[in-house]
């Protein structure tokens, strides 16, 4: 009697990944900014102005929208009183990624800390640091490590050692493999450090009294982003009003 002979469980799981592998490699576009940072190279110093706005604006939107989703879903999930089980298994999932120790703070701080921190952060504020930290995209560390924005890490080897570092400092600059990395670390950066706490809370209560919510307002508390303090907010706010980016820019998150 002919018997049927079904393949073998591997070479199935083999087959399944390979198709898989196709699917996500070219039906599914590439995120902005996993491309090689571009040289920025224009003579003209407007056009290499705005050939760098152009690069960084798809990959800023691409984060935001992602973190705009987060929040839909947060409103949805906790407006109606207390969330379900799965509600409550995706709050776990979110509280971890926006580093909050759920099993510490209990559910109800955990919420109150997610409506701060998932998100968005104006389109012009990222524009302008990554401007500032990244000399318009032409630093050593923009080159060498896709750091735009300047953020420092701790451990041997996590970025570039800074050419002025002094003998005493330990830190580097932390370094990534693409620029749309450096600009998702800097976004959660913003949301989950504890040093813009209070930027977080001005952000929240702007968005409780429906007003907007715009770079030249969140820039003045990031005077601990730079040891220069207040003077650095300053020259943050003023390059974002030079480039007209609240004008253009604005966004409705």
């Amino acid at each position: 009697m002919f018997r049927r002979r079904w393949a073998h469980p591997a070479l199935l799981a083999i087959v399944a990944f390979a198709v898989a592998f196709v699917f996500v490699t070219w039906l599914i576009p590439d995120r902005p900014g996993s491309e090689d940072l571009p040289e920025f190279d224009q003579e003209n110093v407007d056009e290499r102005k705005q050939a760098f706005f152009d690069y960084l604006r798809p990959i800023v939107r691409y984060y935001n929208e992602r973190i705009a989703e987060e929040r839909e879903w947060l409103l949805d999930a906790t407006e109606s009183g207390p969330p379900n089980w799965l509600a409550r298994r995706r709050l776990r999932e979110l509280a971890e990624r926006y580093r909050i120790d759920m099993e510490s703070v209990g559910l109800e701080e955990t919420i109150e800390l997610l409506w701060r921190r998932v998100d968005t952060v104006p389109e012009s504020l990222v524009l302008i640091q990554a401007a500032k930290e990244s000399g318009w995209g032409r630093s050593r560390f923009a080159r060498e490590g896709n750091a735009l924005f300047g953020q420092r890490c701790y451990e041997e080897g996590c970025g570039i050692v800074p050419g002025a570092r002094t003998e005493k400092s330990m830190f580097e600059v932390q370094s990534f493999e693409t620029a749309a990395q450096s600009v998702e670390s800097y976004i959660r950066n913003l949301n989950t450090h504890d040093r813009y706490i209070v930027m977080r809370r001005a952000r929240h209560q702007l968005r409780q009294r429906g007003a907007d919510v715009s770079g030249t307002e969140l820039a003045a508390y990031l005077d601990d982003y730079s040891e220069r303090g207040p003077a650095y907010v300053a020259e943050i706010q003023s390059m974002i009003r030079q480039n007209d980016l609240e004008a253009n820019n604005r966004q409705s998150e």
